[in-house]
């Protein structure tokens, strides 16, 4: 039965310790026949971080089939690597503390890396709280990767048909340019045609138009000549006619310069004359004038006494009117005696 050390740990007896390593042995080569069987890592799985790696069913979704099934192989892979060195990390124990038991017969060993297997497992703990959460947001961090990749192939997607729209749209544009300067081309040899035929057309024209002028113009030539000559033979007359009414004017103007002063003398002889009359007339006016006004008072006059005498008689008669209605003056009626009356006998 183990005793208490001196420094307070447990200590097997020396009876004790035989059937103690015995046990310790027999459970060393069953640790080491199961190591045998374990697959010895490679080189490059010493690089695999397998807490790391995103298994949980969320954090599969994001992924493609080919990514899950190389992550399971790492985590595969991981996982046996952890195995082969825990199986290590246990027979160092164990010989450790089988030296341990041998030695001293305490198992100080196992005690002190139960503690460090303990402060491990708390630190442990806390890498793996950070661990979750770097995984929650490393599988965030994926999730928004992957959304945006696919907004990203979805705008390419989008790109690229508009690039191949734009492509289909310049062919299209390209075509009908072609065709345009195909039409132009044709267009303008036609024209250009068209117009040299116009050209020679009114050049022609043109042609036509001087031979009739040249013509016309020789045509005015001649019948300026014939003019010129008819002129200055008609400027000849018209020079000696011009002459003969000179002379005739000059005669014609004594004879009625003559005459004008006669006419003036027979002029103021008439204005005399009129004086006299206007004299004459002034003073027949004035008689006439002075007799209209008292011709026109008499008349007044005549009328005044025709309406007096008129007003009277309407008075007359109305007086009269009032008296043989009224019973007055003369035409009062007469009264007529009363009768006496008889005496009646008493």
């Amino acid at each position: 039965m183990a005793t208490l050390a001196a420094n307070g740990s447990s200590q097997f007896s020396p009876a004790e310790r035989p059937a103690i390593l015995a046990a310790l042995e027999e459970f060393t080569n069953a640790l080491a026949i199961y190591h045998s069987t374990l697959r010895k890592p490679a080189e490059h799985d010493n690089d695999i971080l397998s807490e790391c790696l995103p298994l949980d069913t969320e954090d599969l979704k994001v992924l493609n089939p080919e990514e899950i099934i190389k992550i399971q192989d790492v985590k595969e892979r991981a996982i046996s690597k952890k195995i082969y060195e825990n199986s290590l990390y246990m027979r160092k124990i164990m010989e450790m503390l089988k030296e341990e038991i041998r030695e001293q017969g305490t198992f100080e060993v196992l005690t002190k890396e139960i503690e460090e297997i303990m402060v491990r497992q708390k630190e442990e703990e806390t890498l793996l709280e950070e661990q979750e959460r770097l995984r929650k947001t490393a599988a965030e961090l994926q999730k928004t990767m992957t959304e945006k990749k696919l907004a990203n192939e979805q705008e390419k997607r989008r790109i690229l048909n508009e690039l191949a729209e734009e492509q289909r749209n310049v062919e299209k544009l390209k075509l009908i340019a072609d065709a345009k300067l195909k039409y132009i081309t044709e267009w303008g040899e036609a024209r250009c045609e068209q117009n040299s035929l116009r050209c020679d057309m009114e050049i022609e024209k043109l042609e036509k138009i001087l031979n009739n002028r040249r013509i016309r113009e020789k045509n005015k030539q001649r019948v300026h000549t014939e003019l010129t000559k008819f002129l200055t033979q008609d400027i000849g007359s018209l020079e000696k006619k011009t002459n003969e009414w000179e002379e005739r004017y000059a005669r014609e103007k004594e004879t009625y310069e003559k005459e004008i002063r006669q006419l003036h003398i027979e002029i103021e002889t008439r204005r005399k004359e009129l004086d006299e009359l206007k004299e004459e007339y002034r003073h027949n006016q004035e008689f006439i004038d002075t007799y209209l006004a008292k011709k026109q008072t008499l008349q007044r006059e005549k009328e005044r006494q025709e309406l007096m005498q008129k007003g009277a008689i309407k008075i007359q008669a109305w007086w009269r009117g009032v008296m043989v209605r009224r019973k007055l003056g003369p035409y009062r009626p007469v009264e007529k005696k009363k009768k006496r009356q008889a005496k009646t006998k008493k």
